[in-house]
């Protein structure tokens, strides 16, 4: 039997042998103290190792500085980049032509699983860190059973986007640099309300999902963008459970937004002019004021959960309220974020938007 598969089988022995063995795991468990210390809180710490809470609530002890990292959560490889760690990543599932100019090194990368995690792969790598989302603690666990520290981060809205950077950074080694890209996030937010501030006149509007119908309630990231933006998002207040809740096309009819923004992402099903070329929906403010909008930019999407983020929401504000964001301001955003995030800025054919 060749080597390679003889050492996938020994693996594979290995994990169905650790995932039997759960109650001996030393790290990544979850507090059971109802005073838990707030994600980003670090609990212990050696000369080669730190022990800090994640967004999931639990306790994970890691190696100081690791060599590598792996994560099959996209999201993650955007925090990763802005935090010098680009080379350091190993592992990844889907990737992007943006993210990959920026880092060459991704093009190389094992896969480890699109959004669902591969343990057999994992295994095989051995990477010092895995990168998931919060939410999913049984791929978590499942991880850290093979031997390797899995954190769990949210970055579903400002503050936790916040929180991740500040986990990110401790388990990363790279505390002064998520500091220095919390301090420009949080001093932007600031600046963003105050550009706002003193509108009168609040343009409703509402972000549509990958499907027509879907919107972004008040609490996801993209509907909080809105609201930074100084609109009134008109599904604010929509009671649904389910991410990228479903209105309907009755009900968006009924708020007549003022505006509407797309996402822009694989699984959108449609464009502007499945809008505005559809009689159905001629009544509708956004549509008869020619107010229907693609989010950009086109290689790298201004509504991705972390710091870039930023400019969705600047973009936002340009297009609803230009008098107060101009193309050149929006300009000088976009080339600010980009040097400040990656250390260079993007032509704007480039970028797309």
């Amino acid at each position: 039997m060749p080597r390679t598969r003889t050492v996938r089988k020994l693996l594979i022995l290995v994990l169905i042998l650790a995932m039997t063995m759960a109650s001996f795991a030393s790290c990544g468990t979850a507090k059971d103290d109802g005073n838990a210390s707030q994600a980003g809180t670090v609990v212990a710490e050696t000369d080669d190792s730190v022990t800090v809470i994640d967004q999931a609530g639990r306790e994970v002890t890691v190696s100081k500085n690791p060599k590598s990292v792996a994560l099959c959560y996209r999201v993650v490889i955007r925090f990763l980049l802005s935090l010098d760690m680009g080379d350091k990543i190993t592992g990844i599932g889907k990737t992007e032509k943006f993210l990959e100019d920026v880092q060459s090194s991704l093009k190389s990368c094992a896969d480890v699983g699109k959004g669902v995690a591969d343990i057999e792969a994992l295994a095989e790598l051995g990477p010092d860190l895995f990168i998931h989302k919060a939410s999913d603690v049984e791929t978590l666990d499942a991880v850290e059973k093979i031997g390797i520290p899995a954190v769990g981060i949210d970055v579903e809205t400002p503050e936790e986007m916040i929180t991740a950077l500040k986990v990110l950074g401790v388990v990363c080694g790279k505390e002064d640099r998520a500091e220095e890209l919390i301090s420009y996030y949080e001093s932007e937010i600031d600046a963003i309300n105050e550009l706002t501030t003193d509108i009168k006149d609040k343009k409703s509007a509402i972000v549509m999902g990958s499907s027509i119908g879907k919107v972004a309630d008040g609490t996801m990231l993209q509907g909080k963008m809105l609201t930074l933006a100084g609109a009134v998002n008109s599904a604010d207040e929509l009671a649904a459970t389910e991410l990228w809740p479903t209105a309907g096309t009755e009900q968006i009819f009924a708020w007549n937004p003022d505006y509407i923004f797309i996402t822009r992402g694989d699984a959108t099903n449609y464009g502007v002019k499945d809008l505005t070329e559809d009689n159905t929906w001629s009544e509708v403010n956004a549509v008869k004021n020619k107010n229907v909008y693609l989010m950009p930019a086109e290689m790298d999407s201004w509504e991705f959960p972390g710091v870039t983020s930023l400019l969705g929401v600047y973009y936002m504000i340009h297009m609803m309220y230009p008098d107060l964001m101009s193309d050149e301001n929006l300009q000088d955003k976009v080339d600010e974020l980009y040097e400040m995030m990656y250390g260079e800025a993007f032509e704007r054919a480039y970028l797309g938007y």
